[in-house]
């Protein structure tokens, strides 16, 4: 099975024939934000139109690794994800389809002092929000999960954090949103922004035009190229992350797991999604000149999770600068439809060497399937959530740093009142665009 695809209800893959003349909201992209939105949007019995230059949540929301966590997480993004963890718990049942919630906590090995005293640290933002976070002595870690070799110094641990098959969600969310009225259009992306008098009235298809008065953009490692055709500075940047799946394996627990150079989530089956711990690829191109002043400052800091690739993607990124090119071809707002992401072979070998050593009941789990995905970053490792007032009607949810799969459901209930009624619900400061631009933007607590 081709990654980023998933058994399908016939529904979602039937074809539009017509795009519709006028609707009430159009959202650019198809991935976990779209279709939460869209789901909730529908369900108020507003009109909305959902498109995709490429297929239904092709990209990064079916490509994580599925955690759903509360800890460890900027300050900021800790109440989007504490209002999170209710609406998973009840999403199965709203939904009724089979989205693999599991509701172990989350689980990151402290192996050195360093670590322990960051985590230390993190328990006082914790607290601040009254959110039930630990730091798990040795003993605790051993007996919570007997099946890891080395129990290291402790780990923090939020007991409430859970999981979720990404391959899963979004579609689910697209086919009750489908249900409830809303158009999914699969190869049709925005080339163009239509504006009266400043404000959004419409926008240029691949398949003709649509009038529209509100525009979400929650178009992933794109959201960019959108943003920009409206004269908004949006320094948002890729970086490529691999994660595989393995053979059913002995239940070594339902927590989701970082440690010993291994990030994994264990489903039901036995099954894990692996990767090589919070690690990922920067494949070193010219479009990494648009935003790098953003980023210089606190590379230095983060170097350790990032490895710099001067491989095949630039000779890529020169090419489709040329004439002819699907990217010279497709335009500056479209640019490639469906960027190929290799998974980087040595990560996945060097996961599995690691998985053996720090659980040994799974040394015999086989590698069955490996992927890559493009993580959409921002600088300061914390999303957009906005409504810039210089263009009216527009809304943005982009540059979720590898950790939007699991607060999907509550930026599409945010992103869907704030679009019905004209605010979110919550205090949405931290994530304004301009903090780039005012210089506000602070230091990243992660960068995925």
């Amino acid at each position: 099975m081709p990654m980023g695809t998933y058994p399908l209800h016939p529904a979602l893959s039937a074809r539009v024939e017509r795009l519709p003349e006028q609707v009430d909201v159009v959202i650019a992209g198809s991935g976990i934000m779209g279709c939460a939105t869209a789901w909730q949007l529908a369900g108020l019995g507003l009109s909305v139109l959902v498109l995709d230059k490429a297929g239904l949540a092709s990209q990064q929301s079916t490509r994580a690794w599925g955690f759903v966590r509360q800890q460890a997480r900027d300050p900021a993004e800790v109440p989007l994800m504490m209002a999170a963890i209710p609406l998973w718990e009840r999403l199965e049942e709203e939904l009724q389809l089979p989205l693999e919630w599991r509701q172990g906590g989350c689980l990151y090995l402290a192996e050195t002092p360093e670590q322990q005293h960051k985590y230390e640290d993190w328990l006082k933002v914790a607290a601040n929000f009254g959110l039930g976070t630990r730091l798990l002595g040795r003993a605790e870690v051993a007996q919570l999960m007997p099946a890891l070799s080395d129990p290291a110094l402790g780990a923090l641990y939020t007991a409430n954090d859970g999981q979720a098959e990404p391959r899963r969600v979004a579609p689910g969310y697209a086919l009750r949103a489908m249900e409830h009225g809303a158009v999914f259009v699969e190869g049709c992306g925005v080339t163009g922004i239509d504006r009266a008098a400043g404000a959004i009235c419409g926008v240029q298809t691949e398949r003709g035009y649509v009038k529209t008065r509100q525009l979400l953009v929650c178009a992933g490692a794109s959201s960019w190229r959108l943003v920009q055709s409206l004269g908004l500075t949006l320094p948002q940047q890729a970086v490529r992350c691999t994660v595989s799946r393995t053979s059913p394996g002995p239940d070594v627990g339902a927590q989701s797991f970082i440690g010993h150079g291994i990030g994994f989530r264990q489903r039901a089956d036995g099954s894990l999604n692996l990767a090589d711990e919070t690690q990922a690829d920067i494949d070193l191109n010219l479009d990494y000149l648009r935003s790098a002043r953003h980023y210089l400052p606190h590379l230095p800091e983060h170097r350790a999770g990032f490895s710099f690739k001067l491989n095949g993607a630039l000779f890529h990124d020169l090419r489709q600068r040329l004439p002819g090119s699907e990217r010279s071809v497709n335009g500056p707002v479209l640019g490639e439809r469906d960027p190929q992401v290799k998974a980087n072979t040595s990560r996945v070998f060097q996961a599995q060497s690691n998985l053996a050593r720090a659980f040994p009941a799974l040394r015999d789990v086989k590698v069955v399937e490996s992927w890559a995905g493009l993580i959409d970053v921002l600088p300061d490792g914390i999303p957009v959530l906005d409504a810039p007032p210089e263009v009216p009607g527009l809304l943005i949810a982009t540059g979720f740093c590898g950790h939007g799969f699991a607060m999907g459901p509550i930026v599409g209930q945010l992103m869907s009142q704030w679009l019905h009624k004209g605010e979110p619900g919550m205090d949405l400061h931290a994530f304004r665009l301009r903090r780039f631009a005012d210089g506000t933007a602070g230091k990243p607590y992660s960068l995925f």
